[in-house]
């Protein structure tokens, strides 16, 4: 869940992106995983929701390499974008700080590999966009 104040814009890199919306320091904890608010499932689990359920999963969830679980969060970090080269770092236990400072109004961007379990990230549009 997204520990700072949020909203919603187009990306200039990719559709709907997350920006902050006051200034963010550096080292500040930006996400972490809170139970019951952000969302895991067995792979098995999963496959038997409806179709349309699926393909949100498919869209805005993602297959972790921490727990190897489908995670689904249900702020807008499920709108956060990658970029190779993020504002957002993470430590061993998946929380995730501001790697600088970071300005009011700055799109909120994280390195998805460095979560996502080998074989999901091919399916991750971000990723198929042109580098930073």
């Amino acid at each position: 869940m997204l520990t700072i104040p949020t909203r919603l814009q187009n990306s200039p890199l990719h559709g709907i992106g997350v920006f902050a919306t006051e200034p963010v320091a550096q080292g500040t904890l930006v996400w972490t995983f809170h139970p019951g608010f952000d969302i895991e499932w067995e792979e098995v689990e999963a496959a038997k929701l409806p179709p349309v359920a699926q393909r949100f999963l498919k869209m805005h969830a993602y297959h972790a390499l921490e727990t190897g679980r489908l995670t689904l969060n249900t702020d807008y970090a499920k709108h956060m974008n990658h970029s190779d080269t993020p504002n957002l770092v993470s430590d061993a236990a998946s929380n995730y700080y501001a790697a600088r400072d970071i300005a009011a109004g700055e799109e909120l961007l994280c390195d998805y590999r460095a979560f996502v379990a080998e074989g999901w990230i091919d399916d991750m549009p971000d990723l198929h966009r042109k580098a930073d």
